[in-house]
């Protein structure tokens, strides 16, 4: 509705705004004749008798066309409208030329080569000028129209993002107090359950054993969430600093600390060669960490795991992705895949909060690109990433 209403009323204002024709020569007869010629089309018409006049009008304000005499005393048209075309400011302005002369004796190329967008000659008829005249005051208007529509969308994407800026600051704050304030009761109880189990747990009962076993698990569970949110929010603070970037060493090294931190896994890595970005390395290795971990935890039930890390080409786009042939996934839950704690497998199954495809999009969204996932149940997923 806002965008709706700063439409109109910027079409409305340009509607009813007079735009100015300049109007050079050095004959006052025929200025006053080609004045009442134009009176018709409702602009305001400026008057110069000769081509410095025309200059020191220019230097006062723009115009939507200028109409100027070929054949004047001291600067003929062609000599005026080359020092307008020096301006910046009337460099595009469009020129008719108007004249007297007939078509044999005016150099019209030279005018062309000048910046002449027409030339209208002796007789003038009246309909033919305005028509002419009426294209270049349009084009004025619409130009103008998009000029002020522009500054209006730029002051008002300022203060959207100004109050989006503050917004961010306000939850980034907000979710470091939640974490910092809840977390600190949580490690306390964890704590306390640890204590309970190493100084009094041969006297409990295995029930109460499992319980507050239980309890531990939880409360790690949720100091996991509160991490996860201080990470996604980190995520959407900073600058980005891009670099070229090899995604195929930096997956061999992650894969590389996998196998070391799990080296009872046999699972058959393969990484395409070549595989470069133009980003953030520090946030793509966050990214790739995120994919790589999710396909190694999914394939976990397979006697044989399999992921594939490459790139494909399609519609010009090069698209990178990460392949396995684990537990997969039903496509008609792939909306919920990316968002923060969304989770489509028990935890018992496989343990996690459920934000690392949140964090793998959040980066991709920095990066001005776009990711989105495929899949089927028991024949594994692929997630895709363009930057």
């Amino acid at each position: 509705m806002i965008g709706q209403r700063v439409i109109s009323a910027t079409r409305t204002s340009a509607i009813e705004t007079k735009v100015d024709i300049l109007l050079v020569d050095d004959d006052a007869t025929k200025r006053f004749a080609l004045t009442a010629i134009l009176a018709p089309l409702g602009q305001n018409v400026v008057e110069a008798a000769s081509g410095p006049d025309a200059l020191r009008q220019l230097l006062k304000q723009d115009f939507a066309v200028i109409l100027l005499d070929v054949r004047m005393p001291g600067m003929d048209g062609f000599e005026a409208a080359q020092l307008i075309r020096q301006r910046p400011r009337s460099e595009l302005t469009p020129i008719i030329f108007v004249t007297a002369l007939d078509r044999a004796e005016t150099d019209m190329g030279r005018g062309y080569d000048l910046g002449a967008v027409d030339f209208v000659f002796a007789p003038v008829v009246p309909a033919i000028l305005r028509a002419k005249v009426s294209v270049f005051v349009e084009l004025y208007k619409a130009q103008q129209e998009l000029r002020r529509y522009r500054t209006q969308l730029e002051r008002l994407v300022q203060e959207r993002t100004t109050a989006l800026t503050a917004i961010n600051r306000e939850l980034e704050a907000f979710s470091y107090s939640v974490s910092h304030d809840l977390r600190a009761p949580l490690l306390s109880f964890d704590s306390l359950n640890q204590s309970l189990l190493k100084d009094y747990g041969d006297s409990l009962d295995p029930r109460a054993k499992d319980y507050l076993q239980r309890m531990r698990r939880a409360s790690e569970r949720m100091t996991s969430v509160f991490d996860g949110l201080q990470t996604l929010f980190r995520l959407t603070s900073g600058e980005i600093h891009r670099e070229t970037t090899d995604i195929s060493a930096m997956a061999a090294d992650i894969v590389a600390e996998m196998r070391a931190a799990d080296p009872e896994r046999k699972v058959d890595v393969g990484i395409a060669e070549g595989l470069t970005v133009f980003g953030d390395p520090r946030l793509l290795r966050i990214l790739m960490t995120n994919l790589i971990s999710n396909a190694w935890k999914f394939t976990s039930k397979e006697a044989a795991g399999r992921v594939e890390i490459g790139a494909e080409i399609v519609d010009g786009d090069t698209r990178l992705f990460v392949r396995d042939n684990g537990v997969g996934f039903d496509m008609i839950y792939a909306h919920k895949l990316f968002g923060a704690f969304q989770r489509l497998h028990s935890q018992s199954d496989f343990p996690g909060v459920g934000i690392g495809l949140a964090t793998v999009r959040r980066i991709v969204n920095r990066h001005g690109g776009r990711a989105w996932a495929e899949g089927a149940v028991g024949e594994g997923a692929t997630i895709y990433f363009v930057l």
